[in-house]
């Protein structure tokens, strides 16, 4: 079937997932985006119709026997009223283990051209991406086995990852950027002080220029001081959410109620680095949009699990807006939606629920990496 040049069928597709199962159709990881649109699904053979299960299995065969068997179908998402039409082609095998594109398509019945050669050259750099992430897997599960501990999930790797990330650029923030908008206000000082007499005209620009400088100085700090993690040597989740909540100014500014019921247990960094950045994600939304007066903060561990709830009484938001990515509610959703991404890498559970009389947001985290 061909497809003329500048058709919807011919244009690249709008999405595509990345889907990891096992040979028996559960489902073992997604990736972000496909998380977003799917949600908690657990196995492929749920979400496509009886009719295509014959085809799927063709797909999720340890020896296929085209190299990228692919099929056209409709996957039955718990968050989508409608079926998503969809083409799934198998990219890789390993270890009991199958990867699988899923592109989302005009109508399910739409089939791929037959010599796509873009097509097929796009699936073979995956096919290498992909390949080249199984031999990381099976590395990392080697290096575990040696040192007697637990495979550790794609989620805990990568929230680690992400802390990693936001110390460095804690880090390049504050000395680099900090430090050249500090060079910018000296230079102004110079250039102002070298002046004798100037014109009104520029001696209103400078100060412009000064307010602007002070501006984007305190903007970094704060920014800074957002992404620096807390000292994990020396304080613990309670310590750390103790003094998150009183160097924000909660208690000061807000009727406030803060309940921490945690045990002094052992828990995995990636826990406590998620847990910390929920509150602080939090928190930061109730000082910059809620015009509240109240704020609550519950955290208590129960049956090996983490529970919080962060609670206001004030304007609130349209929280479907936030998470389709409304342009009304851009800056306040990128934090609300990575935190959920984040939360559910680690098969933690988040909820919120907004409304003229306030915001209630509720996150589960297990309290082991292997939950």
């Amino acid at each position: 079937m061909d497809y003329a040049p500048g058709s919807p069928l011919g244009a690249a597709a709008h999405e595509r997932f990345f889907i990891e199962c096992d040979t028996h159709g559960r489902i073992l990881w997604m990736n972000d985006r496909a998380r977003a649109r799917l949600g908690r699904l657990e196995s492929l053979l749920e979400a496509l119709p009886p009719s295509d299960l014959s085809a799927l299995f063709k797909l999720l065969d340890p020896e296929p026997i085209a190299p990228w068997p692919a099929m056209a179908s409709s996957l039955q998402a718990p968050l989508e009223s409608g079926g998503i039409p969809v083409q799934l082609v198998r990219l890789i095998g390993f270890g009991g283990r199958v990867i699988i594109s899923a592109e989302v398509r005009m109508r399910a019945a739409d089939t791929l051209p037959a010599q796509d050669n873009l097509f097929r050259t796009l699936l073979g750099l995956q096919s290498k991406v992909v390949q080249n992430y199984f031999r990381l897997r099976e590395a990392q599960r080697k290096l575990d086995i040696q040192l007697g501990r637990k495979p550790r999930s794609l989620g805990v790797v990568l929230s680690e990852a992400l802390e990693m990330e936001r110390t460095r650029l804690a880090r390049e923030l504050h000395s680099g950027t900090g430090q050249t908008l500090a060079g910018i206000k000296m230079n102004l000082e110079l250039i102002e002080s070298q002046l004798s007499n100037p014109p009104a005209v520029v001696t209103s620009g400078l100060r412009r220029l000064h307010a602007l400088a002070d501006e984007a100085v305190a903007e970094i700090r704060s920014v800074s001081q957002r992404l620096y993690p807390p000292d994990w040597k020396k304080l613990t989740l309670r310590q750390a959410l103790e003094s998150l909540w009183n160097t924000t100014g909660i208690p000061e500014n807000f009727r406030s109620q803060l309940d921490i019921r945690l045990s002094d247990s052992y828990l995995p960094d990636a826990i406590r680095f998620t847990a910390y950045r929920a509150v602080q994600e939090g928190l930061s939304n109730v000082l910059r949009h809620s015009s509240a007066t109240e704020v609550k903060l519950l955290v208590q561990e129960q049956i090996g699990q983490i529970h919080i709830a962060l609670v206001d009484n004030g304007t609130g938001f349209d929280e479907q807006d936030v998470f389709r990515g409304a342009s009304n509610s851009l800056t306040r959703g990128i934090g609300l939606r990575a935190l959920r991404e984040e939360l559910f890498a680690l098969n933690g559970q988040f909820n919120i629920i907004s409304g003229p009389g306030g915001t209630r947001m509720e996150i589960t985290l297990p309290t082991t990496e292997n939950e």
